[in-house]
């Protein structure tokens, strides 16, 4: 009998998998946990996973939170969503399989200064955890060119068992690097994957693909999204898009010759602002993500899209606002606000020189997020407009 066993007399293990049975539920819950090789001596972290419907059964729904380790919204809403699919499963409206990972960045969420947490950029690399993610096009095309034939969903199946194994043959010589591959190894074959996030003071909107703008709909209309901001490829390996991406780079290489659908929807889902954290929020939150699984057959059931649709506009045409001086921020216009090409957003005071200078709308469009601080620095980003048209190209995420 494992240590685990002995100390929890309702837990069993199967396949790595412990099942741990909830008092109020007479299913278990499947947890998986991945220790992640540490870099340092006598330290240890691991990934949990938990498990919920028939293992292969589709479609298949992966949802994690915390990548960014100092973003609780999507932590909290994580735990409110995990006792309702456990109602879900012990009530059988499990149709597909559903993996949530509630923390999925323990190495961010350890590493604190001055009191302060981090957790966005890795304090031993500078490297923001959302980055950098695996290209599992590059790492499996040369295995799939003898794979691939006429029918679409064979073609599915192969080339999800070829990133499967790129990412088992894939080295990982750092712990970052053990974090991205545990996180992959889990999704990749999924067919819906949300990496939850939040900004610093924003509405609640997305960053999506346009290759399947049906389930973006369905999630902002779920969510309540205010803003879908579209790209097919945005730059940087970021999670989400190391998932659609792949789709789309493998159609540019095989697609002339084979079908190969857009199979899987990605999306970085931002729930507003950081410090939208409590419970009640979280709860309404849970059961939109209960509502989307619904909208695209995981679970079983009639889902209540109940919010209109929101604007979807280019990820090119969002952008930066810039402090034109060091000083103190001060906002008249807030995150939701519709605004037009050079609007007065707010001000920055220089307190020694006591000049105040404006700051200005750089295009007409979505006021979405600003800043947390109400400090700044000259040259720094104080906050975005999404516009209609695009109007960057290259790299498009922020660092």
């Amino acid at each position: 009998m494992s240590e685990t066993d002995k100390t929890n007399p309702t837990a069993a293990r199967t396949n790595g998998f412990e099942y741990r049975f909830n008092k109020d539920n007479p299913r278990p819950v499947i947890t998986k946990t991945r220790p992640l090789a540490a870099d340092s001596p006598g330290s240890s972290l691991a990934l949990t996973c938990l498990r919920f419907g028939a293992p292969g059964a589709r479609p298949k729904a992966y949802l994690q939170a915390g990548l960014h380790a100092d973003e609780m919204p999507g932590v909290l809403t994580l735990q409110h969503l995990i006792p309702l699919l456990e109602t879900a499963e012990a009530e059988g409206r499990i149709a597909g399989e559903v993996l949530v990972v509630p923390l999925a960045n323990p190495i961010g969420f350890a590493q604190w200064v001055q009191g302060k947490p981090q957790g966005r950029q890795d304090l031993g690399t500078m490297q923001n955890f959302n980055r950098g993610f695996p290209d599992l096009a590059a790492l499996a095309g040369d295995d799939l060119e003898e794979r691939l034939g006429d029918d679409p969903a064979q073609n599915v199946q192969a080339i999800r068992a070829a990133f499967g194994r790129a990412l088992a043959a894939a080295p990982a010589p750092d712990q970052g690097a053990a974090l991205r591959l545990a996180l992959m190894g889990w999704s990749h074959d999924a067919d819906h994957v949300l990496d939850i996030h939040c900004d610093h003071h924003a509405v609640l909107h997305l960053y999506a693909s346009p290759a399947r703008p049906g389930d973006t709909a369905a999630l902002c209309r779920a969510m309540g999204a205010e803003l879908a901001l579209i790209e097919e490829i945005s730059g940087g390996h970021a999670f989400d898009e190391a998932h659609s991406a792949s789709w789309v780079l493998l159609r540019r290489c095989f697609g002339d010759r084979f079908p190969i659908p857009a199979a899987c929807f990605a999306t970085t889902l931002e729930l507003r602002g950081q410090m939208d954290v409590d419970d009640a929020t979280a709860a309404r939150d849970a059961a939109g993500l209960m509502d989307y699984l619904t909208a695209v057959g995981v679970l079983a059931g009639q889902a209540i899209l109940s919010h209109p649709d929101a604007r979807h506009l280019p990820l090119s045409g969002a952008l930066e606002v810039f402090a034109p001086q060091g000083g103190v921020v001060t906002w008249a216009a807030r995150p939701g606000d519709t605004v037009t090409e050079g609007q007065v957003l707010g001000h920055v005071t220089d307190p020694m020189m006591r000049l105040r200078l404006p700051v200005t709308a750089p295009c007409a469009g979505l006021l979405f997020r600003i800043e947390l601080w109400p400090s700044c620095l000259r040259g720094q980003g104080l906050a975005h407009v999404a516009g209609a048209e695009p109007r960057r190209s290259g790299d498009l995420l922020s660092a």
